[in-house]
């Protein structure tokens, strides 16, 4: 069995804006004592409205008291007499309809006053059409099929418009028929685009796959969509909301399966359907494949593998500092590191959990190994920086001690009016900050203080250098994470600054790395070894640039791919040694 994940996954643009205007109105200090109220449910997934509602955002009821809330329109949009009653209420409204039916209200509203009378193609009673009717001046009809254009009354001259999230095939036979009928009509095709790329992927998908799995909510129109799609293609679809409701039995019947989701669905939801058919798979293939996937899985999954980086790393910079390398330190920056990672994942599980479901699934079967494992490296990095001297032993203790009050609520609560954040982690781009910082300490300051001949002057570009090539690695994951951290509040990078932002101070700072690269060896400040790191900082511009073009795989894929830099370092250094040395 063989899984091909649709490419036009994740939430649409719509859906988006709307989710972060609802969330940044949460955030808002100071408003309607913390809760945001949405009209009608956000979007039509369970899973994510669930994760809302702890962020106290709400869907509206009758009987709420409106003077002091806040009210967030929905992407569908409302009618115009709904908005008016929302403002004369007193609440503060959050427009977050969807540019794209802001437009459709728009032509139906223009061409109503020009007596035009208005058809909308789609499904009666969708919250979307509901809101278009209001625009249409009390003259609009819904239709969703060409045998119902017969059914129509006669009209002088009409406006053909789309639900955003219509079938697009289906919408080109219902106008040409209307345009049989009406002689004086104007035609808008008014389908979304993203939803338009979705169909188009999925009738692609068809001809490569014997089943489809579709992940979203049973109450989304534009998820059905895929399904209905996909099975007047002659392709078996199965619409599941998460991936407890797959039926692996079932699915094992065929060769190759598809994997698409639906507008409102996050990735999350969609890596772990795709997770859990892919672990079903490595059971049904081959021993030596299910033994080597499941290494790989613990071995990237249980932070071994960044240990492993780690431990490369020191060694690299080492080199670069001009002192021999030593087991010890490479021991300190892999136990320091290894346990960091681990508790740091105790403490924020639920994050975890949406963008790493291979990574949760382990830990909760492991989960008292792993605690032990975590504390004995941290008290175990401590001995060893000790040893070393002073100096090491409280670099490495205060990172740590650092790492546990990271999440600790500092500032009481009832102070939030004033402050807004509680603790360290709230502070927008402390976690990258700290990791690399914590990086940049273990890996580069812990040699320099361990070896008397350690050059001064080289001390700055290799910290640069750890703190810039952990920093990219660290924020590209973030970007990856940013749907699931957005809505469990967590604030990253691209959260606060946007991912486009965030993705050009990660272009600038590679480019800065190189130059200073190239530079420090011709002004005396390190060895020619600085010139061995390049392919380091052009592998991290070449896994940018291949996640900007979405050719890099999502979950514990993504991290092996960009944590193999730190090993990249220390091939490097046995290339050095090889040709220099």
């Amino acid at each position: 069995m063989r899984v091909i994940v649709a490419k036009k996954a994740g939430f649409c643009m719509g859906v988006r804006k709307a989710m972060d205007n609802a969330l940044d109105a949460a955030h808002k200090v100071g408003s309607n004592d913390g809760t945001v109220y949405t009209e009608g449910p956000l979007i039509h997934n369970p899973q994510v409205l669930e994760k809302l509602e702890k962020q106290g955002i709400r869907a509206l009821n009758e009987d709420t008291d409106l003077s002091k809330s806040t009210v967030v329109i929905r992407a569908h949009g409302i009618t115009p007499k709904r908005r008016q009653e929302l403002e004369a209420s007193g609440a503060e409204i959050c427009d977050a309809t969807c540019p794209r039916v802001k437009r459709v209200q728009s032509i139906i509203e223009e061409n109503a006053k020009e007596g035009y009378s208005t058809i909308i193609v789609g499904d009666e009673g969708h919250a979307e059409v509901i809101g278009l009717l209001g625009y249409t001046e009390g003259n609009g009809y819904v239709i969703s099929s060409p045998e119902e254009v017969l059914e129509l009354p006669e009209m002088e001259k009409i406006c053909i418009v789309a639900q955003t999230t219509q079938d697009m095939n289906t919408f080109a036979l219902i106008a040409e028929e209307l345009k049989h009928r009406y002689k004086n009509h104007k035609v808008f095709d008014t389908i979304c685009s993203s939803t338009s790329r979705r169909q188009e992927e999925v009738i692609r998908l068809s001809e490569d796959v014997d089943a489809m799995i579709v992940v979203g909510g049973r109450g989304s129109a534009n998820t059905n969509r895929l399904v209905q799609i996909s099975e007047k293609k002659g392709v078996p679809a199965f619409l599941v909301e998460t991936e407890h409701e797959l039926n692996l039995k079932k699915l094992a019947d065929y060769g190759v399966i598809g994997v698409t989701a639906g507008a409102s669905t996050p990735n999350w939801l969609l890596e772990r359907v795709v997770d859990k058919v892919q672990n079903y798979q490595g059971k049904k293939s081959k021993k030596m494949q299910s033994f080597t996937e499941k290494v790989i899985t613990i071995l990237i999954g249980s932070f071994m593998y960044i240990g492993i980086g780690a431990a490369s790393f020191s060694y690299a910079s080492s080199v670069l500092l001009g002192i021999n390398p030593r087991i010890k330190f490479c021991a300190i920056a892999t136990l320091f590191l290894f346990s960091m990672y681990v508790l740091n994942y105790f403490t924020n599980k639920e994050a975890a959990a949406l963008s790493e479901p291979s990574r949760a699934k382990l830990y909760e079967r492991h989960q008292g190994v792993f605690m032990v494992l975590g504390i004995v490296a941290a008290i175990l990095s401590s001995v060893l920086a000790f040893t070393i001297n002073i100096d090491a032993f409280f670099c490495i203790f205060f990172a740590s001690l650092f790492g546990i009050a990271y999440r600790v609520s500092i500032v009481p609560k009832k102070f939030t009016s004033i402050v807004r954040y509680r603790s360290l982690a709230q502070i927008p781009g402390s976690k990258e900050m700290f990791i690399s910082i914590a990086w940049a300490v273990s890996t580069g300051l812990i040699p320099f203080l361990g070896a008397p001949e350690s050059s001064l002057s080289s001390l700055p570009v290799v910290l640069a250098f750890t703190f810039s090539m952990v920093f990219m690695r660290t924020v590209l994951l973030d970007v990856r994470d940013v749907q699931g951290d957005r809505i469990i509040g967590k604030e990253t990078i691209p959260i606060a600054i946007g991912k486009n932002n965030t993705k050009a101070i990660l272009v600038v700072m590679s480019i800065l790395l190189t130059i200073l690269l190239i530079i420090s060896p011709i002004n005396g400040w390190t060895s020619g070894f600085s010139y061995y790191l390049l392919p380091c900082a052009a592998y991290a511009c070449g896994y940018l640039y291949l996640y900007h073009k979405r050719l890099i795989p999502s979950g514990l894929a993504c991290e092996s791919i960009t944590d193999f830099n730190f090993i990249l370092a220390g091939i490097m250094v046995a290339i050095w040694h090889f040709f220099v040395i």
